[in-house]
């Protein structure tokens, strides 16, 4: 048991201080990265039997570890999993056997990564380093799994993947490459190809890759990578091209392998990106298991019971939240309201944060001809598009000839309440637009 060793002594202080810390490097993230790798060495000792998924990509990370994380539990193995961002509560990033680390384990291993690295920078020469935000996470969750001992972890990348602080692990059994899409360009790159250069830097020598074969120039970047080091690559098909079939916001969707032949499965939810996701668990687990070691129950059940919160989650009767936050999850967004069966009105009420590609995303959006009113709306964090540039937006697309109904509110909480008490039996409304939305909607509920 880890005693604690510092000075943090309750959550709140906990946030503060991690709160307070940059989240992104303004130069030099190779030295950074160094650096992490030289402080996790020093601090962890990996489990040699434990199982370890590392997943990366840009959109549908997070699912497919809630994906794998509900499979091990149907199948009772223990399994910690660690992924971000968080949409209420900072300790939903850190989760053992399906329960979030409780708030004196938190600060208890925050104290011991503080009281860590306090040692690391007199010992290692290194006393400029500081973790950034993301990286406290990863080493408060990689020192409460050291003591938990799991029998397998998931991890979750942050961003990119190559200089990532989960890449810091040595030990994988399998690694996960999820949709490859256009976001965080600043940090990654300014095409798909480049992003995927840097998610690809998560591949091990002799460890299998599973990729999901949807754009040809990624494909060719991660298999390039894949070769160059000597890891087994397989590619699962998009979900534009599974077989699936979607009847009252349960989908069916048909998996062939060598174990399964052409097996039927289903994920609950309307999102049908959900059945791509659920592929790539479901390939990862027979690539670490053995597919005949896997009872077909425990997926089937796996899947089926895997809830995500915040991706095309029913918050309400017909009222959907999706944190789509780019163009490539705008487009798997539309998709699956092509499969709603609505009978009455869809609205749709958007908010953006001012770093993302929200003027492609409402075009999008008005160009899908799927929705009879779009609201506009500005959340409370200080990221937010402004009053004035959600006008901006709505008068280009009046501008453009478009038809839609397209209106501006000061508030995002005040427009869902507005939209929420003018909702007919069968209408539906979709929020889409930032991962920050969510929590504001659970408190406006």
């Amino acid at each position: 048991m880890i005693k604690a060793a510092y000075n943090i002594e309750d959550m709140d202080d906990a946030v503060s201080f991690l709160q307070s810390i940059p989240r992104f490097l303004d130069a030099s993230p190779e030295k950074h990265f160094k650096q992490s790798k030289a402080f996790y060495d020093q601090l962890f000792l990996e489990d040699p039997d434990r199982h370890v998924f590392h997943i990366a990509g840009t959109n549908g990370k997070g699912s497919v570890c809630a994906f794998l994380a509900s499979i091990h539990r149907h199948m009772g193995i223990r399994v910690g999993v660690f992924t971000s961002p968080h949409l209420c509560d900072i300790r939903e990033r850190i989760v053992m056997d399906g329960e979030m680390i409780k708030e004196e384990d938190f600060i208890r291993h925050l104290n011991h990564v503080l009281t860590g690295l306090k040692k690391f920078r007199h010992t290692s020469g290194m006393e400029d380093y500081f973790p950034l935000y993301f990286d406290w996470l990863f080493f408060i969750a990689a020192s409460y799994f050291g003591e938990k001992r799991p029998d397998c972890v998931i991890w979750e990348t942050g961003l990119g993947g190559r200089l990532d602080a989960v890449n810091t692990i040595d030990k994988k059994d399998v690694t996960v490459i999820t949709e490859i899409g256009l976001d965080h360009m600043e940090y990654l790159g300014d095409t798909r190809e480049k992003i995927a250069f840097e998610k690809a830097g998560i591949i091990r020598s002799g460890v299998p890759v599973v990729t999901v074969d949807r754009y040809p120039g990624v494909s060719e970047v991660i298999r390039s990578q894949a070769d160059k080091i000597g890891a087994p690559l397989v590619f699962v098909p998009g979900y534009e091209k599974i077989q699936k079939s979607v009847c009252d916001k349960v989908i069916d969707f048909s998996y062939e392998s060598d174990y399964y032949n052409n097996a039927t499965f289903e994920v609950v939810g309307p999102a049908v990106y959900q059945t791509e996701n659920a592929t790539l668990a479901i390939k990862a687990m027979e690539i670490v298991y053995g597919g005949e070691n896997i009872p077909k129950t425990a997926l089937k059940e796996g899947l089926k019971e895997m809830r995500w919160p915040g991706r095309l989650e029913e918050i309400d009767k017909n009222i959907f939240y999706d944190g789509a936050h780019n163009v490539d999850g705008i487009k798997a967004l539309l998709d699956s309201v092509s499969h709603d069966g609505c009978r009455g009105v869809r609205s749709m009420l958007f908010s953006a944060v001012t770093d993302k590609q929200s003027d492609r995303e409402l075009k999008m959006i008005a160009d899908s001809k799927a929705f009879g009113r779009l609201i506009l709306a500005p959340m409370h964090t200080g990221r937010s598009v402004d009053v004035e540039g959600l006008k901006d937006r709505a008068k280009a697309i009046s501008d453009s000839g478009d038809s839609l109904s397209v209106d501006v509110r000061d508030d995002l909480t005040e427009a869902y309440k507005e939209l929420k008490a003018g909702m007919g039996e069968y209408d539906h409304l979709y929020v889409c637009g930032s991962l920050y939305i969510y929590e504001e909607l659970k408190a406006a509920d």
